[in-house]
């Protein structure tokens, strides 16, 4: 499943992508660019814009009710499930493509240096290059995922 977040919900969707989520964060004005990006591309409209969620059919929207940031991730989770274990952090934050597994010989002038001491286990974007590794980010990320959110993740 693929998902298109309008403007009111930019975190909601940057976490959706931590976990995994194929989303787009759509910046546009106008909501009938939204529509369009999304009939186009076969995306799910996640939006809080209650008449932008009534104009469309009932599976090319879904709507979240709530101002809760943690409530709004725990409704997504819950309407459409995956196996978090296996899709966490499998997704570039910035622009959403599936991230590739990279040797750390490849990059090493490109991370700090203490990461080079401590990480073993690397992830580039293929689009927009950008770098991962785990980190105390990620255990924060995960605690927060549980704790706040419910979600499980073993």
């Amino acid at each position: 499943m693929k998902f298109i977040v309008d403007t009111m919900l930019g975190k909601l969707g940057r976490w959706m992508l931590f976990l995994g989520y194929d989303v787009l964060y759509y910046r546009g004005q106008s909501d009938e660019g939204l529509i369009q990006k999304a009939k186009a591309e076969g995306r799910i409209i996640i939006t809080r814009d209650t008449r932008l969620a009534l104009e469309r059919e009932p599976r090319n929207s879904f709507l979240i009710k709530t101002i809760h940031f943690w409530e709004q991730l725990r409704r997504i989770t819950e309407a459409f499930p995956q196996n978090f274990t296996e899709t966490l952090f499998s997704r570039c934050s910035h622009c959403g493509a599936l991230l590739e597994a990279v040797k750390k010989e490849e990059i090493l002038t490109q991370i700090p240096e203490k990461v080079r001491e401590m990480a073993t286990d690397f992830s580039r974007c293929p689009s927009c290059l950008h770098l991962y590794w785990n980190g105390t980010h990620t255990l924060r990320i995960i605690q927060l995922l549980k704790e706040k959110a419910g979600i499980q993740l073993t």
